[in-house]
């Protein structure tokens, strides 16, 4: 669908820097932008969140214990996941968690979003470099989706990625 809009002249310069970086086109860098918002930036917004680099992330996940990401996990799990999709569509399905996942990885970039069919199930790979606690509180904060949806989720956990199986 075609749309104009008035956009700063500053903006548009940073749209065009990051398009040239990117090698794309600022009709692509501009509606990603857009998308990104529309799915997940304006939810967030609402809920007072906010945007770290990975060093600091990465330095408050490490400094807790195994135990402390699975609770923050789990706490977060019951709440977050939900007000954003309650948000975002009025209802929590199966297929929002997955939207959600999506948008978490794309959108928040939490992880890197793998996903394959093995016969009738759904295996869902995200993979990360921020270590064994960050496996946790992601596994914990998900699984909660899965459960807030009425599906019950097999999850395998290691240091670089967590695997759910539906």
């Amino acid at each position: 669908m075609a749309k104009s809009f008035r956009i700063n002249e500053d903006a548009l310069e940073g749209l065009r820097e990051e398009a040239d970086s990117r090698a794309l086109s600022l009709n692509t860098v501009a509606n990603q932008l857009l998308v990104n918002y529309a799915k997940f930036g304006r939810y967030l917004k609402r809920m007072d969140g906010m945007v770290l680099s990975q060093d600091v992330l990465s330095e408050f996940i490490r400094n807790l214990s195994e135990d402390s990401a699975i609770r923050a996990g789990k706490s977060l799990g019951e709440t977050s996941p939900q007000m954003i999709m309650s948000a975002a569509s009025g209802e929590i399905t199966v297929g929002r968690v997955i939207e959600l996942i999506h948008n978490l990885s794309f959108c928040a970039n939490w992880f890197q979003y793998i996903e394959k069919i093995e016969g009738e199930r759904l295996k869902i790979t995200l993979m990360h470099n921020m270590g064994r606690n960050w496996s946790q509180f992601i596994t914990h904060y998900i699984d909660g989706a899965f459960t807030a949806a009425c599906c019950q989720a097999k999850y395998e956990v290691t240091d670089h990625y967590v695997t759910f199986t539906i």
